[in-house]
């Protein structure tokens, strides 16, 4: 069923070109919108042109007036020149220079001349700026710029902002584990938006303007910036290969991120344009059949590109059958402590997609990566198959309004992420070669896909889905053994419902194998096969817990009458594709300020809840009610958040986006 496939693709692909290809990317300075990332576009295109691919580039404009979907587009940005200058009493210190490091300023800063006394205000917390003065000065803070922008420079009149942190993203990943490196930072413009202006410091240079401005010394830095706003383009990358007319599927990779960063994401890019060239090689030569379904590959601007790219193509959608996504594929896990993760799309968009790439990424791992002596393979690099957990681009092809069921390739965590330490020293070409070998085999096994195929894939979800539910049943039932009776009740009902739950996604995932083939009464088989199992399981868990005698469980008050009211309510969404928070909500909404704040203190109260929100919008279907959605939520999000969910739903309604009958 695969393995020749993965052996003709695996012999034909190089990560050493692959890894050729991402340090040519990663030259560009490819911020979105912007000449750099427009010199990426155009060097992609020509390399796909080259290998003999269909290709173009597709331009949207980039403006403050543009949407796409409910996405705002955003004003194109160049860099020219910008400096800052520490002016000692010895003579000035260069901190930052954009051409030495196209990172150390904050993306989209604009022009700004003079010298400015700093002003340190910590972690930027409310307490932090009691008693100090910083109009007209430069601040100095650990938190990111756009609270920075928002409370020093708006609020408070600040001149500008300097930052100076590294966010604990991974183990080993600090100010103090980076004491040299500089985290990515940028502020993103709305049209009722003041512009502003900022640069990024090392840590090691911020704690020395701490420790001086702690020893009462007075610290002015002399500013130079020359950059712009205005009215321009971005730009996708679009490469395919006709099918027969059945169909397609869609492969998309992020081109956007500064200069010199290489995992993220320029080896995704490379990746995919490797696997494109492969795949088109093979073909032409005739190692590989022609695919009956259409391949269509994207670079993209991160989120914007995609969002772009459906608006615009809204008739191709029900055509596209599945996808995927490469982000940060290209990690040497020795040195960047990184996982190869397969991110499944969300249950409200349970599908076939992550368990044949599994499938594929196990067969790989144990055949390429492993001990040849012993009789069990065993894997030398780390991977894991992990429920949905957003973050890029496949949480907007993979939301129900647009039906793109998309897993994510990506390396995570990864220590060096969205600083100047992502270099292409942390590149491995086999990890390349594992990304685009696994790409390539699940576009063609998919491209040719047909009955007796998607049946054999029906039984691999089956014992996959029986090995995932033992695990968490097991794990359920160990974590009960030294719980009170009332607490081994709760823990019992949240097993209980845990199993409903991956039993109805694992049916909804079974039936969209028709994706593939009309599988008439095998669906019903591989389905009574798999209730069978689960109702076996739960029949071993419950001889398990029945000396007990757990006791029944009364909901409480307040719980109960917030899920009777919310049951009587049915949300309606009127937009495709997840609500993206990538500025202020002035750009998104017409929202006053206690709006605002209502819309800030979700993420106080909740948490996870940029995520959590997500998975209820998935769940909004225009046919389940409010506690339904809040009740799915909370089974996949671990989060109980239902009157949070409602205050969310409120707003939407507000802004036009959503009904609630």
């Amino acid at each position: 069923m695969y393995q020749d496939l993965l052996n003709t693709i695996g012999r034909a692909f190089s990560g050493a070109a692959a890894k050729r290809s991402t340090a040519a990317i990663a030259r560009y300075h490819r911020i979105q919108a912007s000449p750099g990332y427009r010199a990426a576009a155009k060097w992609v295109l020509a390399a796909l042109q080259e290998a003999g691919l269909d290709a173009s580039i597709e331009r949207y404009p980039a403006n403050l007036h543009e949407r796409f979907w409910t996405l705002p587009s955003f004003q194109e940005w160049d860099c020219r020149a910008a400096t800052l200058d520490w002016l000692k009493p010895d003579g000035p210190q260069r901190l930052c220079d954009y051409r030495a490091s196209a990172i150390s300023i904050i993306q989209r800063s604009v022009s700004a001349v003079g010298e400015f006394e700093v002003v340190d205000v910590g972690d930027g917390r409310l307490q932090d700026y009691e008693g100090l003065d910083v109009a007209g000065k430069l601040v100095l803070s650990r938190t990111s710029s756009a609270n920075t922008y928002r409370e020093a420079v708006q609020k408070r009149g600040a001149a500008g902002v300097l930052f100076d942190h590294i966010d604990a993203t991974a183990p080993g990943r600090s100010r103090i584990d980076l004491p040299d490196a500089r985290q990515y930072a940028s502020f993103w413009w709305g049209e009722e938006n003041p512009t502003g202006w900022g640069f990024v410091l090392t840590p090691r240079q911020g704690d020395a303007i701490r420790a001086a401005l702690a020893a009462a010394e007075p610290v002015t830095m002399r500013v130079h910036i020359d950059a712009r706003l205005y009215d321009g383009e971005m730009e996708n990358v679009i490469a395919t290969i006709p099918g027969a007319g059945e169909g397609a599927l869609l492969a998309t990779a992020h081109l956007c991120h500064p200069q010199d960063f290489a995992n993220d994401n320029a080896s995704g890019a490379a990746a995919l344009l490797e696997t494109a060239v492969t795949l088109h090689r093979l073909i032409a030569s005739g190692e590989l059949p022609p695919p009956r379904r259409t391949l269509i590959f994207l670079w993209i601007p991160e989120m914007t590109g995609t969002y772009a790219w459906l608006s615009r193509h809204e008739s191709l959608i029900p055509d596209i059958i599945a996808g995927v996504n490469l982000d940060m594929v290209g990690e040497d896990q020795a040195k960047t402590g990184s996982t190869l993760l397969i991110d499944s799309p969300p249950a409200a968009m349970a599908s076939f997609a992550p368990a044949l790439l599994s499938r594929l990424r196990d067969a790989l791992l144990t055949q390429a990566f492993s001990f040849p002596q012993v009789i069990t393979p065993l894997p030398l690099i780390r991977s894991k198959t992990i429920p949905f957990s957003g973050g890029t681009d496949h949480m907007v092809t993979s939301d129900p309004t647009v039906g793109i069921p998309s897993p994510t390739l990506i390396q995570w965590p990864d220590s060096f992420y969205h600083t100047t330490a992502d270099t292409m020293e942390m590149v491995d070409e086999k990890s390349l070669w594992l990304a685009g070998t696994l790409t390539g085999s699940y576009l063609m096994w998919l491209a040719n896909a047909g009955r007796e195929d998607a049946l054999w894939l029906g039984w691999e979800m089956v014992h996959r889905y029986e090995v995932d539910l033992a695990a968490f049943v097991g794990d359920s039932l160990a974590a009960m053994t030294d719980l009170s009776p009332a607490d081994a009740a709760r823990a019992w009902a949240a097993l209980d419902a845990g199993v409903s739950f991956r039993q109805d996604r694992m049916s909804a995932a079974l039936e969209s194998l028709l994706r593939l083939a009309p599988l008439e009464n095998d669906l019903l088989s591989l389905v009574g096969d798999m209730n069978e199992l689960t109702d076996g399981l739960l029949d071993r868990a419950r001889h398990q817990v029945r000396p007990r005698s757990l006791p029944t469980l009364e909901p409480s008050p307040d719980d109960e009458a917030w899920r009777r009211r919310a049951s009587a309510i049915i949300p309606q969404r009127l937009y495709r594709g997840p609500i993206m928070e990538m500025g202020s909500p002035h750009q998104l909404f017409a929202f006053d300020e206690a709006d605002i704040e209502t819309w800030r203190g979700l993420y106080r109260q909740v948490p996870h809840w940029r995520l959590v929100r997500v998975f209820a919008e998935y769940w909004t279907d225009g046919q389940r009610d409010l506690a339904e959605i809040a009740r799915l939520t909370a089974l996949e999000s671990g989060q109980n958040a239902g009157p949070a969910i409602e205050t969310w739903f409120r707003l939407l309604e507000k802004a036009g986006l959503m009904v609630m009958q």
